[in-house]
């Protein structure tokens, strides 16, 4: 064998062997690719499924609810052009159903009480996603800036009243106990809450109703005032009453020392 052939042979074998490497790497990076794909995708329909469960019905319009099964949908079908798994395809028929629920407004979702203050600063965790999903669909041209501006004002109230109505809730206990005057700080406490967003009608009927309350209480609390005040006077009424008998006693008794 000449040394030409040789050199040729040698010098094809190692572009063989270049070739494979990168022919490995490269479906290492289509792996690798795939994966990351397949985990972001996931992640994402979990959030947008966490919205449209875990969001209390109250803080999440029928519009807003439709966009996100809209996007719960796509993104449940590019995860199963990458990701085989019969759980998907009955996740997705679901979803189809609710969808179609959802565009023939046949469904109905009764509000949520939010018990305690985790589970309030699990739902303004939640309007912030939502509100960043909103900015997103409207950078992506998904939705028009006109509707997107609305969508976020409209999130941005219910983030205050998600604050408001643990405020709200805080003042009806108190009022219960006969505590008129913690209810009436509750109730200026939700006003605060709805400060951000005064401008708005609902967010100006709610204050409304709220110093409506305030008032009701203040009259409330003032006849409780009067009431104690009666009764700390009469107190001290029978108090000042005995105390003069013990005196007349007493100068009964020294009399009485005095004639022995």
């Amino acid at each position: 064998m000449s040394a030409t052939t040789i050199t040729i042979a040698i010098f094809g074998a190692i572009c063989l062997a270049i070739g494979l490497i990168y022919f490995a790497q490269a479906r290492e990076r289509a792996r690798v690719e795939r994966v990351r794909k397949i985990s972001s995708l996931s992640e994402r329909y979990r959030r947008l499924q966490s919205l449209m469960n875990d969001l209390p019905p109250q803080y999440l319009s029928n519009e807003l609810r439709l966009l996100v099964a809209e996007r719960s949908i796509e993104t449940l079908q590019e995860l199963m052009q990458l990701k085989n798994d019969s759980n998907l395809s009955s996740q997705l028929k679901s979803d189809q159903e609710m969808l179609a629920q959802l565009r023939s407004s046949n469904v109905k979702f009764p509000p949520k009480q939010v018990r305690d203050e985790n589970e309030a600063k699990n739902v303004r965790k939640l309007l912030q996603t939502l509100f960043k999903f909103v900015q997103l669909q409207a950078k992506r041209g998904t939705i028009q800036v006109a509707h997107a501006k609305q969508y976020l004002e409209q999130i941005n109230l219910y983030n205050c009243q998600s604050k408001a109505d643990m405020l709200v809730a805080a003042a009806e206990r108190a009022n219960k106990a006969g505590k008129p005057r913690v209810a009436i700080h509750n109730y200026h406490s939700a006003i605060a809450a709805y400060k951000p967003v005064a401008n708005n009608p609902a967010a100006a009927n709610a204050i409304e109703g709220f110093k409506q309350r305030i008032t009701a209480l203040d009259e409330i609390a003032d006849e409780h005032n009067r009431r104690v005040k009666e009764q700390a006077q009469a107190k001290m009424d029978g108090n000042k009453e005995w105390d003069s008998y013990l005196q007349e006693d007493d100068t009964w008794k020294k009399k009485n020392q005095y004639d022995d």
